[in-house]
């Protein structure tokens, strides 16, 4: 699986050559990433135009839903998170604060 990039409001697959990104534990590939063919220059210039704008526009009530709204969403998939990070041969223990702490700095935020 190649991992896609989050540019210009879709997500893309960047072109090139990847990297290969493996599980610490068995070894096996479990995706490849590469930002080969991403315009970068085009990218801050999205953020810039596009995305602080419509960020700024909104409330901060509407920002407080949309980050509970991340919180939930990522809330319920908690447990991919945790395998995920197995993967890269942490505990469970060792990544409960980077998820679960991740997470509620969300909620705390919203």
């Amino acid at each position: 699986m190649r991992l896609k990039n989050y540019i210009h409001g879709q997500w893309v697959e960047g072109t090139g050559p990847a990297v290969a990104l493996h599980d610490a534990v068995t070894g096996a590939v479990v995706a490849e990433a590469t930002t080969g063919g991403v315009d970068f220059k085009g990218v801050l210039e999205y953020a810039r135009k596009t995305g602080g704008p419509s960020l700024r526009a909104m409330t901060i009530h509407q920002r407080a839903r949309m980050l509970k709204a991340m919180a939930q969403y990522l809330m319920g998939r908690k447990d991919e998170l945790y395998a995920i990070s197995a993967a890269t041969g942490a505990t469970k223990s060792d990544s409960w604060v980077d998820i679960e702490g991740g997470i509620g700095t969300f909620f705390t935020y919203a």
